[in-house]
């Protein structure tokens, strides 16, 4: 399937600040006889690939779940035609050959028990020559599984203040990272605010509430008069004011106010 220009955007913006020192991640592409996109890693030493999980049958599902999965990553992700990994299917040296999970592919056991996969990685000693090729597809497992899931500083590193503070900006267009509910505690009910974290083109980010627009029954929705907020949507600010700038984790971010959507 081609790659639309809003993926191909939303991937350039999503790569700034990341690198291919070794590898990267890829997205396969669907195809009549695999009508999926999955997630794979890319290692360069020595060159090889590793299925990591399926994303989805359509591929704006597929980019926007693996966009929430490398969110962590400082490594880049990129989209690769099916035939790369045609001689990687019939494969089984990845079936667990003992065990409580014997039988099954080190990716679905790592999927549902990843504690395991790197208990296999960093604590077994493969006695058996026959086991060894198992650990050593659990030490990638476990090279994804820190790339996942522990934040690294180096992200975004191209984020820059931006303006001064006081300065009103206009017709900004971000794209949204990461959006958090939180209540309004300066009201007597549940006004569910949204906090968002965006990055403009050039990869500097903002954060900023949308406030809610009526009280909701509970703190963990939103109201329905209010616009949901969700993960790589576009956003075009009309104008917002920069209240302040800070750095957390060696990325700069400026904190807009009284801000209005189109």
């Amino acid at each position: 399937m081609e790659i639309t220009a809003q993926i191909q955007k939303e991937l350039e913006l999503f790569n700034r600040g990341r690198m291919r020192d070794n590898g990267a991640y890829l997205i396969s592409m669907a195809t009549e006889y695999r009508p999926y996109y999955a997630l794979w890693r890319e290692f360069l030493s020595p060159h090889s690939y590793l299925f990591v999980r399926t994303l989805g049958v359509t591929l704006d599902v597929a980019s926007a779940r693996a966009f929430s999965m490398l969110q962590n990553c400082n490594v880049r992700l990129e989209t690769a035609d099916n035939e790369r990994f045609e001689p990687y299917y019939g494969l089984l040296d990845d079936l667990m050959p003992f065990g409580k999970y014997k039988g099954k592919h080190l990716a679905e056991i790592y999927y549902i028990d990843p504690s395991y996969i790197l208990w296999l990685a960093n604590k077994f000693e493969p006695h058996n020559p026959r086991y060894e090729r198992t650990v050593e597809l659990a030490k990638r497992f476990a090279v994804v599984h820190f790339e996942l899931t522990v934040r690294k500083p180096r992200i975004a590193s191209v984020s820059r203040f931006v303006r001064e503070v006081g300065d009103t900006l206009k017709d900004l267009q971000v794209t949204v990272l990461h959006v958090r509910l939180q209540v309004d505690t300066y009201k007597p009910d549940f006004f569910v605010d949204q906090n968002v974290l965006a990055a403009d083109r050039d990869g500097n980010r903002f954060t900023f509430l949308v406030k809610a627009r009526a009280r909701s029954l509970s703190p963990n929705v939103l109201s329905c008069r209010s616009r949901a907020i969700e993960p790589q949507q576009f956003l075009h600010l009309l104008s917002a004011k920069v209240m302040s700038h800070y750095e957390s984790h060696g990325v700069r971010y400026t904190r807009l106010g009284y801000v209005k959507l189109a």
